[in-house]
């Protein structure tokens, strides 16, 4: 009888045992289920979001180089359109031109800052901005010097052209160097070419 009870008690210990290791390995087995899941879910979240971003800075990155090509139409049309400042674009009768302080195309706002480098160089600025989130912002900026080519480009025809190619405002053709200072004119070795005037003129002063 005492066998009989001995082997009862083990056996439903045995029962318990068996069905505290399963529960155990239930909630085991939901745990890094959902571990897992989370995991999973994160990663894609993450993926769209990086898939995104890439997208948007693509676009950002075009908007920005168009600015700086519309920059550089401005001023194939006239460098002394370049002034410095802060600029958004438009197209007006198919010419880009410069329009308020900013510009913007859909979620993008675009900005293009030109600033002098020296009378015949500028440095200008595209920048691109956008909000991509609640927490994030994104922003492109490139940057790239104009010069006035169309200057360089031009054949001086006299003393005048050629101090202003120089960066001076006029030149003038006198008797000699010392002229120059009496008028407050700085003497231009290379223009004396375009002072054909005699000896009452073949030095080239030029003013600032």
């Amino acid at each position: 009888m005492k066998l009989k009870t001995s082997q009862l008690i083990q056996k439903e210990w045995s029962d318990i045992s068996r069905s505290g290791f399963s529960l155990v390995e239930v909630v085991l087995a939901s745990s890094l289920f959902g571990l897992l899941v989370t995991a999973l879910v994160g990663a894609y979240l993450y993926g769209l979001e990086s898939n995104a971003l890439a997208g948007n800075r693509a676009h950002a990155t075009l908007l920005a180089e168009e600015g700086l090509e519309a920059v550089r139409n401005i001023r194939d049309g006239n460098f002394s359109n370049l002034t410095t400042g802060t600029y958004g674009l438009e197209i007006t009768g198919s010419q880009w031109t410069f329009s308020g302080s900013s510009d913007t195309n859909g979620i993008y706002t675009r900005v293009i800052t030109i600033s002098d480098i020296d009378v015949d160089r500028k440095s200008v600025t595209s920048s691109v901005t956008w909000q991509q989130n609640l927490q994030r912002n994104g922003s492109v900026i490139l940057i790239t010097r104009l010069t006035y080519w169309q200057k360089s480009a031009t054949v001086p025809a006299s003393c005048n052209d050629y101090a202003v190619s120089q960066g001076y405002s006029s030149g003038t053709c006198r008797e000699n160097v010392l002229q120059c200072p009496i008028y407050g004119e700085t003497y231009l070795l290379g223009g004396e070419t375009y002072c054909t005037g005699g000896p009452s003129a073949d030095t080239c002063c030029a003013m600032l």
